[in-house]
């Protein structure tokens, strides 16, 4: 997202070198971001944070912010409420509520199961594979249950380097592989 540079290689885009761009020039180009620490404005109301949100407000923004409202309700019914006052969960929400506003044909996601209960895991597990009938979602997540929950394809990294990929339902059936790479045992799935 150009928020850190790169230290060696270049990140294409669409064809389109991005490294070298400005957070909100990637932004423009339909990628959106959800970092692990959530990144909404606990000063600002729901509301506020999605309309800071909004690199337009046209009739297409207004239909992917009624979307977004329907998947996450509590937004809707906390709107004018400070975001600061939210739960950890319905945080987790407003940041990728935010994120899904725009016209978004990429969203990277970062540890969104990170100190949520189960119940709101579901939930946003759910969403995420509602977002992934309109935009490509990478997806970072520790949580296996998470990850295999929404992931087609799959991508392990040890040591900043790719260790294995391939098909998510190969992953899930290959209990070496999760041993070995994921310390999974069967017990744990």
């Amino acid at each position: 997202m150009g928020l850190i540079g790169s230290s060696k290689g270049k990140i294409v885009y669409k064809g389109s070198e991005i490294h070298k761009k400005k957070p909100y020039e990637i932004a423009r180009m339909g990628i959106g971001f959800v970092p692990e620490n959530m990144g909404i404005f606990a000063g600002l109301t729901v509301e506020e944070n999605m309309r800071v949100a909004m690199l337009v407000e046209d009739e297409a923004t207004t239909q992917r912010l009624e979307r977004a409202l329907d998947m996450f309700g509590d937004l809707r019914k906390f709107w004018k409420g400070k975001a600061g006052n939210l739960s950890g969960g319905q945080k987790q929400m407003l940041a990728i509520a935010r994120a899904i506003v725009n016209d978004t044909a990429l969203l990277l996601i970062d540890e969104p199961s990170k100190g949520l209960a189960p119940i709101i895991v579901d939930a946003v597990i759910e969403a995420i594979n509602q977002i992934k009938d309109h935009s490509v979602v990478v997806l970072v997540e520790q949580n296996f249950y998470m990850a295999s929950s929404v992931g087609d394809y799959f991508y392990i990294m040890d040591d900043g380097m790719v260790v294995h990929s391939g098909v998510m339902e190969e992953l899930v059936s290959d209990e070496e592989l999760k041993s070995k790479y994921l310390g999974i045992s069967k017990a744990e799935d």
